[in-house]
């Protein structure tokens, strides 16, 4: 075909919908420098948009209009504005998941006014570790949201620091208020309630018998739930998916015909209940039992090789696990994507062994273990293993040499926590850099020996915590020229940063959305850069670049 004859097509003729869909493939973390080019990117990628969070950075809510096609509103944890006013905002959108977790009071008053509206979208609310939230709530949530298929009033957490869960005692919840809820929520799929102390069999009943659908159930640390409760949800309600349980809440397992999930924490198990776990043929799928006691290898032994399918392993502190005990065990981990092997005495072995015997490993969890003890081990003749996020914080004995064995058969890293590890240095972080060049997350908050990330890899790192680490001036400029450009969030909290470093850091990377600093003098200095305080004491934002409902 002739050149002269084709007919020449220029970029703002293609259809709005072409666009959309070239667009919608850059991600997120891009809308921003696409949206400057013209108008019509700007109005496509807004309407990309399908997740924002609000914090108490506050722009006219007219310009969360134009995402018309927000899917779901994460509500920081520190908001301070008016609930009331933002559940009205937010109203004519068509938000199918609502997250108001750690708000001091649930907006009843807000929600009435919009059940017409936002009650028609919205399938999924999560409400947990509200402290007030009370029995004329819940009959607020079943009245105005019909829909909704997952509800969290949970109050129950886990306190890292005490390696123990907490639950909140200032809840006025009753089975009263979760009775409301089931007569009102027919649709509802899965409901939290872990923590509530003043519940009782009575809720799980009421649940049984109005919400057909129901195939997920949280009672964690509701003392008044017993083993006869959970017992009669298995028998009435065969198609149970997923439960989690504690305190001697074991039920019988034999009408479970399609649990795939099972979490039990904090509780006394023997061998004889794992035994009867394994005996039940259920099509397990994820096993978790952190912090859990009683049992030995022989039981968990029987459980993992009567579900050779697992998915998700949880063996959080189990103290009586060796590396020689794991070698035994992950010959039945070859579908296994997610384990979390923390708070054990375990060291580089059990990672080789995993390395070798899951090779569908996604993510890894050993923090504090004894990794770093064993130092004479070679992984060069080791495959490589597919692991993208791994967390091996709060390690004592965790080393440079250790660190460049892990990552040089893990190329494809794309989290890495290391905080908390004292023998780590900014060697160590080098060879990190150059063995895994596509690490996006890192953390080496209280990692004192870490002075820098050298100048020669993290050409992809979006996320760096940093907080209380040994980084100073030359570190962080040093950083600036080896890192990529792609660079949002930083935190240089207690750091040996001056004025001059953080000047580097915000005219190094024009992208940078959010930087936590200490001290008047580099506050001082973020201001005078055209950056403003987004909550007290530490984190600043951007002046005009990050608005109050800010993009994920």
């Amino acid at each position: 075909m002739n050149p002269s004859n084709e007919t020449e097509v220029r970029w703002d003729s293609l259809p709005v919908d072409l666009w959309h869909s070239i667009l919608k493939r850059i991600g997120v973390d891009d809308f921003e420098s696409t949206s400057l080019a013209c108008k019509l990117f700007l109005s496509i990628t807004y309407w990309c948009r399908t997740t924002l969070t609000i914090s108490n950075n506050t722009v006219p809510f007219g310009l969360l209009r134009r995402c018309r096609n927000i899917k779901r509103i994460n509500v920081h944890p520190r908001f301070q504005g008016d609930l009331v006013s933002l559940v009205h905002d937010i109203s004519g959108l068509p938000i199918e998941t609502l997250d108001l977790s750690k708000q001091k009071l649930f907006p009843s008053q807000g929600v009435r006014k919009v059940r017409k509206t936002l009650g028609k979208t919205l399938k999924t609310l999560i409400c947990q570790s509200i402290h007030s939230l009370t029995d004329e709530d819940l009959v607020v949530i079943s009245e105005a949201f019909p829909a909704l298929e997952e509800l969290d009033i949970s109050t129950f957490r886990y306190v890292e620091r005490d390696n123990d869960f907490i639950s909140l005692d200032e809840n006025n919840i009753t089975d009263a208020g979760v009775k409301a809820l089931a007569l009102n929520l027919p649709r509802l799929r899965k409901i939290n309630v872990s923590g509530i102390q003043t519940i009782s069999d009575a809720s799980l009943s009421a649940l049984l018998s109005n919400c057909a659908y129901l195939t997920e159930v949280h009672v964690i640390d509701c003392k008044k739930i017993s083993a006869n409760g959970i017992t009669s949800v298995i028998a009435q309600r065969p198609s149970l998916f997923s439960l989690s349980m504690s305190r001697r809440q074991l039920p019988i397992f034999t009408d479970a015909r399609a649990l795939q999930r099972l979490h039990i924490c904090h509780s006394f198990l023997s061998d004889d209940d794992l035994l009867s776990i394994a005996m039940s043929n259920l099509p397990l799928r994820g096993f978790s039992i952190p912090f859990c006691s009683g049992f030995s290898l022989t039981g968990l032994a029987s459980v993992l090789q009567a579900h050779p399918f697992l998915t998700h392993l949880n063996l959080k502190g189990c103290d009586f696990l060796t590396d020689e005990s794991m070698a035994l065990l992950a010959q039945s981990l070859c579908d296994v994507t997610n384990i979390d092997l923390s708070c054990c005495r375990l060291t580089e072995i059990t990672f080789m062994c995993l390395v070798q015997c899951c090779p569908l490993l996604m993510e890894l969890q050993m923090k504090k273990t004894d990794l770093g003890t064993c130092r004479d081990l070679c992984f060069s003749s080791m495959k490589s293993s597919p692991i993208h996020s791994l967390n091996v914080s709060g390690n004592t004995y965790l080393n440079d040499e250790t660190i460049t064995q892990i990552s040089s058969v893990c190329p494809e890293l794309r989290t890495v926590d290391l905080s908390e590890s004292k023998g780590v240095s900014e060697r160590g972080l080098i060879q990190l850099g150059l063995n895994c060049p596509h690490i996006c997350s890192l953390d080496v908050s209280n990692c004192g020996k870490v002075t820098g990330l050298g100048d020669v890899g993290f050409r992809e790192l979006v996320t760096l915590r940093a907080s209380k680490s040994g980084i100073g001036d030359e570190g962080l400029a040093m950083a600036v020229r080896g890192c990529g450009g792609r660079l949002q969030v930083v935190n240089l909290q207690f750091t040996k940063v001056t004025e001059y470093g953080v000047i580097v850091m915000v005219t190094g990377y024009p992208r940078l959305k959010e930087i936590k600093v200490w001290g008047e003098e580099l506050k001082r200095v973020l201001e005078r850069e055209g950056w403003r305080q987004s909550h007290k004491y530490s984190s600043f934002f951007r002046f005009g670049k990050t608005p109050r409902y800010q993009d994920k």
